[in-house]
């Protein structure tokens, strides 16, 4: 006949008694909000190098965007620590009318019209799906 084993740890298993996780809504607005902040400000840093023509109002369309491109993406990586969120989501909103308003005042070519526009309404998209997204 065969001996039987000794089990050294208890059969059953413990019971977790942490707290029960939320069933609530899963919190996406925020989080894409912040991506389209993030992609158009590097997008219009890349159109700002590859698109926009090498004459005189290419050149400042260039610079213009490069500037405004580069402080979306700065407020958008801000925006993921500890600094003041609503300062950060005020200068990228400014900055999607600025480049709203730049495409449709000034005389400039398709290329730089198109981007600006693009990246404009894309700002304003992603501040106010960020806005809305958060809880605190």
């Amino acid at each position: 006949m065969a001996t039987p084993e000794r089990r050294t740890a208890p059969g059953t298993p413990a019971v977790s008694t942490g707290a029960p996780a939320a069933s609530g809504p899963v919190p996406v607005m925020a989080p894409l909000g912040w991506v389209l902040i993030l992609s158009a400000g590097t997008g219009l840093i890349l159109a700002s190098w590859l698109l926009y023509g090498a004459e005189a109002s290419g050149m400042w369309a260039g610079y213009r965007d490069g500037i405004i491109g580069t402080v979306v993406v700065l407020a958008g990586m801000g925006l993921n620590s500890s600094l003041p969120k609503q300062a950060l989501l005020g200068i990228c909103g400014l900055a999607g009318i600025l480049l709203i308003l730049f495409a449709v005042f000034l005389d400039n070519e398709n290329a730089v019209f198109v981007s600006e526009l693009v990246a404009g309404i894309v700002l304003l998209v992603g501040v106010g799906l960020y806005a809305s997204g958060r809880r605190s």
